[in-house]
């Protein structure tokens, strides 16, 4: 099990790092709470980054893995299909809480104002279970298609996911008469322990189906 922790955690890792050192520099105390503060945009913005991580490094792990056949190699190997998914799995989850619990800390930092952060901290729960689940699915796809036939596809999401609250932003909210605020101020009153519960037993209930499409597969 180690050994398929330090095999496949790389990308993760990798991307995690990134993505610190991309948004890190943004949570500057002067910059949200100035004259013209970002507030809650700031958290619209940010929280859909955990998918930037997670799918990022799902899409590099799986295309490294297709290129130099690894999982055919690892079919060789007497090792259960159950804890290759597991392996796989956990890293997404422990990659997403990391991301979330930075966040929470960084917004913590900013302001313990409830106003603030009780719907920053629900918002980025929220999107932090999409995510889990999005992931838990996109796994379920790759074991049955194979990656060779779904890969591409995979990064058209990635992009698109980056953009999505861009074009948010600029396209659909004016249209709708909605702010970014109002958007996480309707999630401010969600329990976010049950959220994160919720999302964790989702997660790896899905799991277990992509356990028994992984047996069946030939990916």
């Amino acid at each position: 099990m180690l050994r398929l922790i330090k095999k496949f955690s790389w990308p993760f890792i990798l991307y995690s790092v990134l993505l610190t050192g991309m948004i890190f520099p943004l949570f500057n105390h002067d910059r949200i709470t100035g004259p013209d503060p970002l507030s809650l945009s700031f958290v619209f913005t940010l929280a859909p980054y955990v998918f930037y991580v997670a799918i990022g490094a799902i899409w590099t792990h799986e295309q490294i893995e297709y290129k130099f056949k690894g999982h055919i190699f690892l079919k060789l190997l007497p090792i259960k299909d159950r804890d290759i998914v597991l392996v796989k799995f956990l890293l997404v989850y422990l990659s997403v809480l990391i991301f979330v619990i930075f966040n929470l800390i960084a917004f913590t930092s900013i302001s313990k104002d409830p106003s603030f952060f009780d719907p920053s901290r629900s918002f980025i729960v929220l999107n932090g279970v999409f995510c889990l689940v999005f992931s838990a699915l996109l796994y379920q796809i790759i074991f049955k298609f194979g990656f060779d036939k779904v890969g591409k596809y995979i990064i058209i999401f990635w992009v698109f996911i980056l953009a999505a609250p861009l074009i948010l932003v600029i396209f659909v909210l004016p249209k709708i008469g909605l702010t970014r605020n109002e958007i996480i101020m309707f999630f401010a009153k969600a329990n976010w322990i049950l959220m994160a519960a919720a999302g964790t037993i989702i997660y790896f209930g899905l799991m277990q189906l992509a356990v028994k499409i992984k047996r069946t597969s030939q990916y």
